[in-house]
């Protein structure tokens, strides 16, 4: 009588779990969706840490307006940046991964030039290994809006692997953050906001023909 009643106990304690289980796995399902793949909006970025590397800093921070086309696999941005302690520079920064090639037109000088992309592409998407969170308010009730955050370790950013990455979207799975930690160079932050889905301007994908090799 006792094992039976040991067992009927376990039994239900399994079924509860069980479907304690397959009700996180359906919120996550529900919740993942599909971004946008040609958006454009603003971006700021910075490495919040200000830690040296190999004698060189990592802090740098840009203001860019921006623009994604995760199809082509190709990003846009027209941004104000800071290295370090060096003066602020205004360039235009177009990547085009498929053909492997950044091409970036200091707006001061006029001068563009062509470097080789050595690390894959970063898509935005929420990562297939991403794990569900919860959801995060932004802003003060009634005018807030709802996120959902993800969270995937271990994945791979830029060709370094170890990455810690944070993402939250909106309902609408419009991103609003894509955070990385990666071991070599520590926490980096990105935002996106005013986020619109296609590109105003098409012509911004074509690079100039003015621009060399260094």
């Amino acid at each position: 009588f006792f094992f039976e009643r040991r067992s009927t106990t376990t039994l239900k304690m399994f079924k509860t779990g069980l479907v304690f289980a397959l009700a996180i796995i359906a919120i996550a399902s529900a919740q993942r969706c599909e971004m946008p793949q040609v958006w454009e909006g603003r971006q700021i970025r910075f490495d919040p840490n200000r830690r040296e590397y190999h004698n060189h800093t990592s802090a740098y921070r840009t203001y860019a307006r921006y623009a994604y086309d995760g199809t082509e696999m190709r990003k846009w941005r027209y941004e104000d940046v800071t290295y370090g302690n060096n003066p602020e520079e205004r360039v235009e920064v177009l990547e085009l991964y498929k053909e492997k090639l950044a091409y970036v037109t200091n707006t001061t000088t006029g001068d563009c030039t062509i470097y080789d992309i050595e690390h894959p592409f970063h898509a935005h998407d929420i990562d297939p290994n991403a794990q569900f969170l919860g959801y995060e308010n932004l802003g003060a009730y009634p005018d807030y809006i709802q996120l959902t955050q993800w969270s995937v370790h271990n994945a791979t950013y830029h060709g370094e692997p170890n990455a810690h990455i944070y993402q939250t979207f909106t309902e609408d799975c419009i991103p609003v953050r894509d955070d990385v930690y990666v071991e070599a160079t520590g926490f980096h932050y990105e935002e996106f906001s005013d986020v619109t889905p296609g590109v105003t301007n098409p012509n911004i994908w074509i690079p100039s023909s003015e621009c060399r090799r260094p």
